[in-house]
């Protein structure tokens, strides 16, 4: 029995675990790389395993760097099933088949220029097609249920309080008559979200695989979100300016709509036209209307009162391109929610384009920011910044609103492991210096045994 780190260790992005036993092989999760350009194109068209020798894959949630680089399992041969929440089976169709589009689109408008400079084209990761194939092998299940994956090999699903249908595992394996307890808290979400659920805890693990994510860090109140961004949006108002929301479209997109629907529902803010820019996020949104049984008790208070409460009346939903150019050379004051999160693909980058260099304009950052990303870059500062190979002086205000993460913190997760007790810790899905000073916490508050893998790296689990 095995635990080998494929991706997602001494970075945030690009999930890969893969268990090991009886010669048989599970992979938990299989999520994009996100980074520099050329770097992330090396790490997400190669695998250091066989994907046609892949037993099945266990899926923690919908989210990219999760389940983004799944097309390409099964364009190197991948076969298996791939088993997640029934939640998370209907997120992934809409969020596999947007990513890629948002690929071949960006392929395409990157060829325009290679083109000209006799370059070798860009060709997209994954096709539509592939990512068609990828959910011909999904499998969907509940919360708490079960599931033997392969002989010896038992995985429950445990509310991870991250994004709808997100979840922990708690992996039981069995070989030789020994049997291992392997926990995954990655994403490990935070308690008091709105819409989602608290994490669940877990007991009796062996071997506790969590996120570091934010390991050196504190978070401002989930309280405070809603505040913080009542008056950021407010400022840039007062200007006459746009609010550009660089988000992710799942989740963090539907929590942004529901404070500002809050925010105008209670007179703390104008009216005023709020745009949804992402395909993906409009038909995320409406599966989150219609799941309410995922949904927590504060959900549906505010329905109650409010109606729908991520749809308003205000609120527009574009889908054609030519829409989003209307509202990219508009000079109105409104709100831009638009993909991707961290800047790098997506129509947020024709919105920051056209609307970087005007100093009435916010862009407020709701996400994490990873290292060589647009949105890192724009978060530390940088006044001069390139978006489609062009250079561009930032004159907009960038506001980084710090309450907004759906990621447990270091107080968050010193307790978490505290509470479960693990034999072990492997810290994973953390920049470096985040890593070592929340394994150096840990260590001095409960004298684990804390590994810090890097990629490659393999555990022996018996």
């Amino acid at each position: 029995m095995q635990l080998t780190f494929q991706g997602g260790v001494d970075t945030v992005t690009g999930s890969r675990h893969l268990l090991t036993l009886n010669g048989r092989n599970v992979l938990r999760d299989c999520g994009l790389y996100q980074g520099r350009r050329e770097e992330a194109e090396k790490v997400n068209r190669s695998f250091d395993f066989d994907p046609s020798k892949l037993d099945a894959v266990l899926l923690s949630h919908a989210h990219i760097d999760h389940c983004g680089n799944l097309p390409s399992l099964t364009r190197a041969g991948f076969r298996g099933p791939i088993h997640a929440t029934t939640a998370t089976v209907a997120l992934c169709d809409i969020m596999l088949q947007d990513a890629a589009r948002i690929q071949e689109q960006d392929a395409a408008y990157l060829n325009q220029k290679t083109n000209r400079v006799n370059l070798p084209p860009v060709e997209p990761l994954y096709s539509p097609a592939d990512a068609e194939r990828a959910m011909s092998l999904f499998h969907g299940h509940r919360y708490h249920e079960p599931l033997e994956i392969l002989p010896g090999l038992v995985a429950e699903s445990l509310e991870a309080g991250h994004i709808l249908g997100a979840a922990l595992h708690r992996v039981t394996m069995t070989e030789n008559g020994r049997s291992v307890c392997i926990g995954f808290a990655i994403d490990l979400g935070r308690s008091g979200l709105p819409l989602i659920r608290d994490p669940d805890p877990m007991q009796n693990i062996d071997v506790l695989v969590i996120e570091s994510t934010y390991g050196a860090r504190l978070h401002d109140p989930v309280r405070d979100a809603e505040e913080q961004l009542g008056r950021a949006v407010q400022t840039a108002l007062e200007r006459g300016g746009k609010v550009l929301i660089p988000s992710f479209a799942l989740e963090r997109a539907q929590e942004v709509l529901y404070h500002l629907s809050r925010l105008m529902h209670d007179g703390r803010l104008p009216r005023i036209p709020v745009f949804v820019d992402s395909p993906m996020a409009t038909a995320v949104t409406r599966i989150f209307e219609t799941s309410a049984s995922y949904l927590d008790d504060e959900f549906r208070q505010s329905r109650k009162a409010m109606g729908l409460v991520m749809m308003a009346e205000n609120v527009r939903f574009i889908s054609s391109v030519e829409e989003s150019k209307r509202v990219t050379s508009g000079s109105d004051s409104c709100i831009v929610i638009a993909g991707s999160g961290m800047c790098e693909h997506g129509r947020i980058l024709h919105h920051l384009k056209h609307g970087i260099e005007n100093e009435r304009n916010s862009i407020v950052l709701v996400g994490y920011q990873a290292e060589h990303t647009l949105g890192r870059r724009l978060a530390d500062g940088e006044t001069k910044v390139r978006i489609f190979g062009d250079w561009f002086e930032r004159r907009a205000t960038v506001v980084k609103l710090d309450a907004f993460s759906a990621h447990a913190d270091r107080n968050d997760l010193l307790a978490y492991v505290q509470a479960v007790r693990p034999g072990k810790v492997c810290l994973v899905h953390g920049e470096p210096a985040a890593r070592a000073g929340l394994a150096d916490a840990l260590r001095e508050i409960q004298g684990l045994e804390v590994l810090l893998p890097k990629p490659g790296d393999a555990v022996p689990l018996g």
